[in-house]
């Protein structure tokens, strides 16, 4: 066995060592995930999307202690993070979180989990890239995927600090093993309030699972409208959705629903010639009224913008197409190749 190979070796047993004392297994009653302690009043970080569904919790500590999980001090759904608090807090020791620091490409990291029938586990896997989806969130991928009880897993660096939570991941179908740095978790100690039920699990997985309320208006609801004026609407709802869904994945998710508000009101007050649009955007805006969450509402006037666009295009459809002059010919194409 070679020295470096030794060596590598070496730190990871350091690094289960100094880790397992912190790690809780969290039974989730059919499958479970990892989760770790990261101040002394017992706060437990973990995944989100591990919990979400969770009608009951129980944290399995270090010496098999097995305690329930009643309250929830902090979530973060953009960057898939929750902060449970323990029933025991005194029994389990805290991690130290590391520097904010990223670590770079192609540096080894250690993911340390929790196993209910044998003792924690630790792998090894490089940092492949980081990602950087916007202001709101820069991650990292590793080298090989991670199975779905790893979520939650402290990560490690080579010099055993901790640097970020992992995360079994599924994006445009191939999963991923991630890293979510330790530069948000942090300040998930400082959420202000009350600690709050496991019910503040639950937004995620509603959300999660929002069902698309797409209006399917007939052609007629265009009916009197000059082709002019829908081809307006339409560039309109096109501009709003193409600067608003970027927004909205870059988490700036009350931007979005402000610009789409302000479109269907701007339709609204210029579009006397085309009722029917008014009365659909009226109804979105309607809609958006009963909802609690900005979220929410941003997809009602989505769902709006979306049957109108759809109406649009049956309308353009059904439409005659233009007579080409016999005399005019039509111009050479141009080819890019």
């Amino acid at each position: 066995m070679s020295d470096d190979v030794q060596a590598r070796r070496a730190r990871a047993e350091e690094a289960l060592r100094g880790t397992s004392a912190s790690l809780v297994l969290l039974d989730l009653g059919g499958h479970t995930a990892t989760g770790f302690v990261i101040s002394s009043e017992g706060h437990v970080v973990t995944s989100l999307h591990a919990v979400a569904s969770a009608r009951a919790i129980t944290a399995v500590l270090p010496d098999g202690l097995r305690s329930p999980v009643v309250r929830v001090a902090a979530v973060d759904e953009r960057r898939d993070l929750a902060v449970l608090c323990l029933s025991v807090p005194e029994l389990v020791p805290a991690l130290p979180l590391g520097p904010a620091t990223l670590p770079s490409e192609g540096e080894a990291l250690h993911i340390i989990q929790a196993h209910a029938d044998r003792p924690p586990e630790s792998r090894v896997l490089e940092v492949r890239a980081v990602q950087v989806l916007g202001e709101w969130l820069t991650l990292l991928e590793l080298s090989r995927t991670l199975p779905e009880d790893a979520s939650g897993s402290p990560v490690l660096d080579a010099r055993g600090q901790v640097v970020g939570l992992a995360t079994a991941a599924l994006a445009n179908g191939r999963a991923l093993g991630l890293v979510i740095p330790v530069r948000y978790i942090a300040p998930l100690l400082k959420v202000p309030g009350p600690p709050q039920p496991l019910s503040a699990l639950d937004a995620p997985r509603q959300r999660a699972t929002r069902v698309r309320q797409v209006p399917q208006h007939p052609v007629g609801l265009l009916e009197g409208c000059a082709t002019p004026a829908v081809e307006s609407v339409a560039s309109l709802l096109g501009q709003a959705i193409n600067v608003g869904a970027p927004a909205y994945n870059r988490g700036d998710v009350e931007g979005c629903y402000r610009l789409y508000a302000h479109t269907a009101e701007q339709l609204i007050d210029e579009r006397d010639d085309c009722p029917g649009v008014q009365r659909a955007l009226r109804d979105g805006l309607l809609r958006c009224e009963g909802l609690k969450h900005v979220e929410d509402r941003a997809w009602a006037l989505r769902d709006t913008f979306d049957g109108l666009m759809d109406v649009i295009g049956r309308w353009r459809q059904a439409r005659p197409a233009p007579l080409t002059p016999a005399h005019k010919r039509p111009p050479p194409k141009t080819y890019l190749n």
